[in-house]
């Protein structure tokens, strides 16, 4: 489980918690980069819709050595094709070291591009006739990926051509096989100078970015590699990355990785993120101490193992995103709440989602949130057309939660029932806490009238005792003169409920319309013996059940109280029948009244509309 706030601080918790792990050595069989800064340390990651996550030395320059063979096998493939190339170099695990002399039998092929044999043919098999040839394509290729011109360090190219003489003896080895052809030393070059690019942990991250977005830069939008071959170099990856700790990587991560002896690792996880960790401490393997240590404890905490069982994620996650003063919940209330809610609705924001919440769609959530919340007290997260959270997106949900939570916000998540493991993650995380996320609520209309009533509240105005004592208060009694609400209180009949009795059922005939005096009230239709659909809800100072104005109507939904309430009943044919000549005014008067609310109410209903369709 992650015990951070957000995952931003995530990366920085893990940079700080790993910054002492003091074990490893920089390599030195290269002289030059025996003198590297051994505590140098950076994490970066790129989600394949761009956003960008950087702690410490992420923009720190380093040799990318073996981590390019991964990307340049990846050209070979493209400029010479699959079946050329497999007939030069195998894709099977040598479980060797990466410098030893692995070729098959009788064929003399390299046993797979990650090995230093397999790397020196698929440097071969890159477009050029010279050395600076297929330097040039190499550094091209990798331009696509990082989306910046990439330089060399002489200085390593030098030390790695003047002391690398196993793979001098490789490259003639593979020329005696016809592996190669020509001059070897010609490839040779080229792959000492491929291997002494200069990258950052950032355009690592990229490079992985590009290759869990089917080959595409995230950023530029570029494709840097052909959609049919990425999934041959994720392969490779996954089985050959890591040099002989392959195995146990791919059993303890899951992610397609390269690691290389400049101190970088690059890991992949398809449909998701590209992952860099930069940190020179090397273990007996040659892989980053420090590194693996990162990308383990990922992959724990967020269960980003490719072969755990989950869904593709959707890039649609948000569905609609706007404020409590452009949309209300469905409860009718008072004209001063009403005002007041319009005024400061902007206070509490309300995100719908849908589709499949996994890390990538609830990172878009969690970066969404962290730009809108600055001013605002309240989130209100509808999770009722999410389909299904996973592990991955569970956690960086919960992490966003509490990171609002230590900020003074308030969040309510409307539809958490449907999400069983997520519902109980966050119930744990926030348990004995004074403010924890509000979960009851299974609809976003219950969720924003929740939220409204909290608004009203903190600026003193009075919510579940409300009353509205005054015939005059009540929008159906608006303009009518003393002479007339006197007339109107003589024909009312007061009755009262307590919470949850039926005030009107679906069927019956409509007999008495209703003044809420005091409470609450909500119409739903049920749906079956255990689900009710609510239409709407009323506050008191509301009339409901107008259709009794008019004859041979029945109702078309039940009428539940909420709360205890007292209503004031009036019974239409009373008031057609009364004997006052005035009573005829007052009916026009209130029948007048019903038409300019329900215009009101058309009004808002097409606002909100354009709010939720834009």
């Amino acid at each position: 489980m992650v015990k951070t706030t957000s995952f931003q601080h995530y990366l920085d918790q893990l940079l700080e918690r790993f910054a002492s792990l003091q074990g490893g050595a920089v390599a030195n069989y290269i002289p030059e980069l025996s003198t590297v800064e051994p505590d140098g340390f950076g994490i970066a990651l790129v989600t394949v819709d761009g956003h960008v996550y950087q702690a410490g030395d992420s923009r720190t320059a380093f040799t990318i050595q073996s981590i390019s063979k991964a990307f340049v096998y990846g050209m070979a493939l493209e400029d010479r094709g699959v079946e050329t190339v497999a007939a030069r170099m195998d894709v099977e695990p040598s479980g060797e070291a990466f410098n030893s002399i692995s070729l098959e039998p009788g064929t003399g092929r390299p046993r797979n591009p990650m090995i230093n044999a397999g790397a020196i043919v698929a440097t071969s098999l890159v477009k050029g006739e010279a050395a600076e040839d297929r330097l040039e394509r190499i550094l091209d290729g990798l331009e696509r990926y990082t989306g910046r011109r990439l330089g060399i360090n002489e200085a390593v190219y030098r030390s790695e051509r003047d002391t690398g003489h196993r793979n001098r003896a490789i490259a003639h080895l593979l020329r005696n096989y016809d592996i190669l052809q020509g001059d070897p030393e010609s490839p040779l070059d080229a792959y000492f100078r491929q291997c002494a690019i200069e990258v950052t942990a950032r355009d690592l991250a990229l490079m992985g970015a590009a290759l869990a977005n089917d080959g595409v830069n995230p950023i530029t939008a570029v494709r840097a590699l052909p959609s049919p071959l990425v999934p041959r170099v994720l392969s490779v990856m996954a089985t050959c990355g890591m040099y002989d700790w392959s195995g146990n990587w791919i059993f303890e991560v899951g992610m397609p990785a390269k690691s290389g002896v400049g101190g970088g690792i690059v890991a992949v996880l398809p449909g998701q993120f590209g992952l860099a960790v930069y940190s020179p401490r090397l273990d007996p393997k040659g892989n980053s101490l420090r590194g693996i240590a990162v990308c383990r404890a990922m992959s724990r905490d967020f269960g980003m193992h490719m072969l755990r069982v989950s869904r593709t994620t959707t890039h649609s996650v948000i569905r609609a995103t706007y404020t409590a003063a452009e949309v209300h919940s469905n409860l009718l209330r008072d004209e001063r709440s009403t005002r007041h809610l319009r005024a400061e609705g902007h206070r509490a924001l309300v995100i719908e989602l849908t589709g499949e919440l996994m890390f990538v769609s609830a990172e878009i959530v969690s970066s969404t949130v962290a730009a809108a919340m600055k001013d605002r007290d309240w989130l209100v997260l509808d999770l009722t057309r999410v389909t299904a959270i996973d592990q991955p997106g569970g956690s960086l949900l919960t992490a966003l939660l509490e990171e609002l939570q230590g900020h003074g916000k308030g969040v309510v998540v409307a539809g958490s029932d449907r999400h069983f493991a997520f519902r109980q993650a966050v119930r744990t995380r926030f348990h004995g806490q004074e403010r924890p996320p509000r979960l009851d609520d299974t609809d976003m209309d219950r969720a924003l009238e929740f939220v409204e009533d909290r608004i009203l509240e903190s600026a003193g105005l009075p919510v579940q005792d409300f009353h509205a004592e005054r015939l005059e208060d009540q929008p159906l009694c608006r303009g009518l003169d003393p002479s007339e609400l006197a007339l109107l209180a003589e024909l009312l009949t007061p009755r009262k409920f307590q919470a949850g009795e039926r005030v009107c059922r679906e069927g019956d005939s409509a007999d008495r319309v209703y003044f809420l005096k005091k409470g609450r009230v909500s119409a739903s239709l049920r749906l079956d013996s255990k689900h009710d659909h609510r239409l709407g809800a009323y506050a008191a100072g509301w009339v409901f059940g107008e259709s009794a104005f008019f004859e041979g109507h029945r109702r078309t939904a039940d009428i539940v109280a909420d709360t205890a309430v007292e209503l004031l009943a009036l019974d239409p044919e009373a008031l057609a029948r009364h004997p006052d000549a005035a009573a005829r005014g007052l009916r026009c008067r209130l029948l007048a009244n019903l038409a300019e609310l329900n215009f009101e109410r058309l009004g808002r209903a097409n606002s909100e509309i354009r709010v939720l369709t834009r």
